[in-house]
């Protein structure tokens, strides 16, 4: 051995010392390029040190970096891959397990494999990523002998020939896509695996190594694999991502390539990312990355696709069918017929994708016409915006038979489709920083066009049941696409981005030269696109006044179709966790009674009282029907208030009629339980003496019982019973079963009985994504209504258990309940309660409301922390 080794205390210090002096620098503005390369020169160093105390003149083996390493690309905790290379399998290992052993305990992250030449010969003949490996090995200190043996045994033709290498990356990296969904805009991406992430870019280098032996972009553009743009587009998506990668590793001080949300507000921050009216930093600086990751792939596609069509045929000829003068179809690829199509003929540009979503079989655009594509994008101007030739084209494609969306998303990302309509191009990797809208603006857009055209295909309809009868009354599907493609073409830029939308969308729409009422109906749809969802879960769609408010803004059944089939596919364009058997049914419910109240007209002043007195004679003849006469249905229309008969069908109110008459003759409280039809929503009706907390406590027991509630609608009669019912679902949103009803009804008379229940600690932990929203409580309540009866909204971080808080604390308040509405969105909870002040509490002073306001966001912020702790 040489000269004895430092002491592992300052071998430590030296690592510690040079990872200090770079992160200094990478905070400072220093080029992350250069630091990634200096980072793998001190590794190369430093390992060659301790080598050479082991081995210091020894030929029997070599040491190599290999991986990423072996690129020389070197993040702050990066895996430190190594390939200890013997000559021998008998070789003495002592040596080389001190060394190994040393490397841990200095903490470094490596990866290491001992091999001779013929067991890795063996081993990347067997696993692709082990070739991949060892194709960028490098030879940091030992036998050089040694090391140009294994280039002759891995550079074998017959081990990996390039046809098998390049199929086997491919499919390693669609499999590596479809683990992400195959969606570059997750809302916490991985820098590196996620689709176009650094793996995309290692992919292309990967294969051009191994296929033109080299990876140098220069000799690549020579060859006439890369255009100038597309090398450009690589360097500065590489280096973009490998700034981000850099500083999560700093944040984290250790290996992490998922962007968290956290990270992200860091990062913006750090990086100079500033909050303005319409854009928070981190949205910006996410814009930013997507809008990286989004080129990069497309590099990624247009070479791989490239490299499809010149390595994978092997010997099969070229299959050429013409379409017209300008494209024709190439091995199922569609290209243009010469390289000045585009420059001849502007409006050819948006014609190849009419003529692909027209014409079954077309797979795609070859590689060479991409390229064509994005380099005649400057033709977009005002004049081809404003030529009808384009307008019509774009109509044309709208109403296609087939690809529809899949153009438009190619649109999309070819460039076309941010350059027709300036202000798509401007929500293009557009983020919004919560956990309600999984994706980008765009790729929202995407999602939601795609799902309106899925309703009218056949083989999707159960996918959208509740839209069926809404699309088989929409005659023209282009009006419907454009109020989706417009819907949230406006966010970003402060502001209302509905009215703003509208305003683009009217603009546009006279650029297509559409007719006067069809602006109007894009226009409307894209100002009111969220009445719908907001009318569903905040009003009482049981109450015609609610129906009546709703129908005077739709105006019509044509809006109220288009209105339905626009709001279904955006909720589950936004986040399909959040579409759910309530949102269902209060939609269908929304839907229905409006088309009945527009279909009889205006609405009357007494349509209340005759509603009330319809529900009235239907429960009569339901119970007659059954044969039930014993039930004493004056007493209990006298004893209910108008609210709870609007609250529920003639054929519920008969089930409670009878339940009540039973309970009356034996002295007894109901629990009843009325599983719907899906069996994933329960409606539990409960018939007891009231008293102070009694809402309080039956929230409280079926929170413990893993129930979330949706819905509660709690009506006191003239004779002090209570009538209250609430519409749950299981937490997993599983469906109920015989066990769980009974566990139902058992913790529910338990409460009736004695009279008091005690929240239990949550059965879910707080996920770490909640973790990073704690969104402060906001209150507003308005002011009493001739009933007494005052909307209390309360906006504040989703958590579990946080109903069981609520309405403890507005127990607690003296406040009685008498309806509930609980929407969650992403990390936020909207809960929406009507309640009323008691004796000892009024809410008709003015000031009364104001107090209630403070005094509930404060109790709440200092009380939600504690469901967690």
């Amino acid at each position: 051995m040489s000269e004895p080794l430092e002491p592992l205390a300052a071998l430590k210090q030296r690592i510690l010392a040079q990872e200090a002096i770079l992160a200094d620098r990478f905070w400072q503005g220093d080029d992350t390029v250069a630091l990634v390369a200096e980072r793998a020169a001190f590794i190369d160093g430093f390992l060659c040190e301790l080598w050479h105390h082991w081995f210091p003149y020894d030929e029997e083996a070599a040491l190599l970096a290999v991986g990423g390493y072996g690129r020389g690309e070197l993040h702050p905790k990066s895996d430190i891959d190594l390939l200890i290379l013997i000559r021998r399998p008998t070789l003495d290992d002592e040596r080389i397990g001190e060394f190994v052993r040393l490397l841990w305990d200095l903490q470094l992250e490596i990866g290491h494999s001992v091999r001779t030449i013929r067991e890795c010969k063996a081993e990347a003949r067997r696993d692709i990523s082990v070739m991949t490996a060892l194709t960028e090995r490098r030879l940091l200190i030992g036998s050089s002998q040694l090391a140009q043996k294994l280039d002759r045994a891995l550079n074998s033709k017959r081990l990996w020939p390039s046809r098998q290498f390049f199929q086997a990356k491919l499919e390693e990296q669609e499999v590596r896509h479809e683990h992400y969904s195959d969606v570059e805009y997750g809302l916490e991406p991985n820098v590196k695996s996620s689709p176009g992430g650094l793996r995309d870019v290692q992919t292309i280098y990967w294969v051009t190594q191994y296929h033109c032996k080299t990876t140098d972009l220069r000799e690549l553009m020579g060859l006439g694999y890369l255009t100038d743009r597309e090398c450009s587009t690589l360097l500065e998506g590489r280096n973009f991502l490998w700034k981000v990668r850099f500083a999560l590793h700093l944040l984290a001080n250790r290996k992490l390539d998922q962007l968290y949300f956290d990270h992200q507000r860091t990062i913006a921050e750090r990086f100079g990312y500033k909050d303005t009216d319409g854009l928070l930093g981190v949205e910006a600086f996410m814009r930013d990355y997507y809008r990286y990751v989004m080129e990069l792939r497309e590099v990624n596609d247009i070479l791989i696709q490239h490299f499809s069509e010149e390595i994978l045929p092997k010997r099969r000829r070229s299959l050429i069918e013409p379409i017209d003068e300008s494209f024709r179809v190439h091995n199922e690829y569609i290209e243009t017929v010469t390289d000045d199509v585009f420059e001849k003929r502007p409006a050819a540009l948006l014609e190849i994708f009419v003529t692909m979503a027209n014409q079954e079989g077309i797979k795609g655009v070859r590689a060479n016409t991409i390229r064509l594509i994005r380099r005649h994008l400057h033709l977009i101007d005002d004049d081809f915006r404003a030529d009808p030739e384009v307008a019509a084209l774009f109509i044309a494609l709208l109403k296609s038979p087939y690809t529809v969306v899949s153009q438009l998303t190619r649109m999309r990302r070819y460039g076309i489709l941010g350059r027709y309509i300036p202000e798509f191009g401007q929500i293009i990797g557009q983020m919004q920083h919560d956990l309600f809208h999984i994706y980008t603006v765009d790729a929202h857009t995407m999602t939601l066009l795609r799902n309106l055209r899925r309703m009218f295909m056949p083989e999707y309809q159960e996918q959208f049941p509740i839209t069926k009868r809404a699309i088989a009354n929409i005659e023209k599907v282009e009006l419907l696409f454009l109020a989706g493609l417009f819907h949230d073409i406006g966010k970003g830029r402060g502001g209302n981005h509905s009215a703003l939308g509208a305003t683009y969308a009217r603009q546009f729409c006279q650029q297509l030269g559409l007719s006067k009422a069809d602006q109007d109906l894009v226009a409307w749809l894209v100002q009111r696109h969220l009445l719908m969802s907001t009318t569903s879960q905040r009003e009482d769609l049981w109450d015609p006044e609610s129906i009546h408010k709703f129908a005077v803004i739709v105006q019509s059944p044509e809006r109220l179709h288009h209105l339905l089939a626009l709001t279904v596919a955006d909720i589950h364009a936004t986040n399909p966790k959040e579409w759910s058997a309530i949102r269902e049914a209060l939609l269908l419910q929304l839907y229905s009674a409006t088309l009945t109240m527009l279909a009889r007209g205006d609405y009357g002043p007494n349509e209340r009282i005759e509603e009330i007195e319809r529900r009235h004679q239907a429960t009569a003849k339901l119970l007659e029907e059954r044969l039930i006469r014993n039930v004493d249905l004056d007493a209990l229309w006298e004893d209910v208030t108008q609210s709870f008969v609007l609250a529920h069908d003639p054929a519920r109110l008969a089930d409670v009629a009878i339940s009540i008459n039973r309970a009356r003759d034996e002295n007894a409280d109901v629990v009843e339980l009325f599983p719907s039809d899906n069996l994933q929503l329960l409606e539990v009706f409960i018939y007891t003496q009231d008293r102070p907390r009694l809402f309080a406590d039956c929230v409280i027991a079926l929170n413990n019982t893993r129930l979330n509630v949706v819905q509660a609608y709690i009506a006191t009669g003239k004779s002090k019973n209570c009538y209250d019912s609430f519409i749950v679902t299981t937490e997993d949103g599983t469906d109920f079963i015989d066990e769980r009803l009974l566990e139902i009804e058992r913790s529910l008379r338990d409460v009736l009985e004695h009279g008091f229940s005690r929240a239990v600690p949550p059965s879910k932990r707080l996920s770490r994504q909640l973790k990073q929203f704690n969104t402060k409580a906001r209150v507003t309540c308005e002011k009493p209504d001739s009933a007494g009866l005052s909307r209390l909204e309360i906006v504040t971080a989703d958590r579990p258990g946080l109903l069981a808080l609520l309405v403890s604390v507005l127990a607690e308040l003296d406040l009685n309940i008498h309806q509930a509405r609980i929407s969650t969105l992403g990390e936020r909870a909207e809960d929406l309660f009507v309640v009323s002040g008691t004796n000892s509490k009024s809410l008709l002073d003015p000031y009364a409301t104001d107090d209630l306001e403070t005094e509930l966001a404060g109790r709440l912020n200092s009380e939600l922390p504690r469901l967690v702790a």
